[in-house]
This record gives C-alpha cells, sequence and structure tokens, in this order.
C-alpha cells in the first residue's frame, strides 16, 4: 500500500515537471519577424529603402489552428550606428512584403546611385498571443536610379 501511495506521487511530481518543461518550449515558439539576407532597392533620391519583412510559421493570434494570423511590429534600419529610418508592418503567417521605410533627409546620401550600401535592420515584433520577439541582421541596399 504505502509502496503504491509513493509510485502515484512519484509519477505526479514527474507528470508536473514534465509539464513545468513544455512551458517554456511553447512560449518561445514565436521566434519573430526577418528579413532574408538579400540585396534589396532604394527609391528614387533615396527617399525610401525597400526591405522585404518576412512572418513565420508557429505565429498564433489565437490557440485555434487555422486562424488568421499576423506578426505586428517595427522594423529600425541603421548605417553606421545611426537610425536611417523605420516604420510599421503587419504580415500574415506564411507570408511576406515589400515594407517601405522612409529614409530620413539627413541620412540619403548613404545611398549614392549605383552603389552597394550594406545597413543593419533591427524587427521588433509581436503576435496576437502577446509573444513578443526581436530580431537584427545585415542586408545590402542598392540605389540603381542616376541623378
Amino acid at each position: 500500500m504505502f509502496s503504491r501511495t509513493l509510485l502515484r506521487l512519484a509519477r505526479v511530481a514527474l507528470g508536473g515537471l514534465a509539464l513545468a518543461g513544455l512551458a517554456p518550449a511553447t512560449a518561445g515558439a514565436f521566434s519573430g519577424s526577418y528579413v532574408p539576407d538579400a540585396t534589396y532597392s532604394v527609391t528614387y533620391a533615396a527617399a525610401q529603402v525597400l526591405p522585404r519583412v518576412v512572418c513565420p510559421a508557429k505565429t498564433q493570434s489565437t490557440p485555434r489552428p487555422g486562424d488568421f494570423s499576423f506578426c505586428t511590429g517595427t522594423i529600425v534600419v541603421t548605417r553606421s550606428g545611426r537610425e536611417v529610418g523605420r516604420a510599421p508592418f503587419s504580415v500574415r503567417t506564411f507570408d511576406s512584403h515589400v515594407i517601405k521605410v522612409p529614409v530620413k533627409r539627413s541620412m540619403r546620401h548613404f545611398f549614392p546611385p549605383h552603389r552597394r550600401v550594406r545597413v543593419h535592420w533591427r524587427a521588433t515584433s509581436h503576435d496576437g498571443q502577446g509573444q513578443t520577439a526581436a530580431r537584427d541582421g545585415d542586408i545590402t541596399m542598392l540605389n540603381t536610379f542616376k541623378r
């Protein structure tokens, strides 16, 4: 009798530990929006940079599978540690959109015509479940317009 009770308590304790171990895995499921490493365009007179923001899988607005899900947040583009521009975005799960990031007038000289410029991006995003993530990286911008 005593060994059955002890065995039952051990199962409950192990089950509780297993459930406690699952909590961080589900909370960390949202990895955040990102910009794939590629060469992206700059609009005429370097008024806007056009990175493509991707919303990854496992982004959910509700716990029900198949519901409409979005990543929403802000992308910030920097060059040499200085902010070039920022813009809000909203992208559906498994989708990507080109986001128009307006370039500050004082930063337009960073994008001369026919030059490839490496910039740093940081996307802070959240899903409908309240999970927030920040990702960053480097991309190449190309201004193909003549002046």
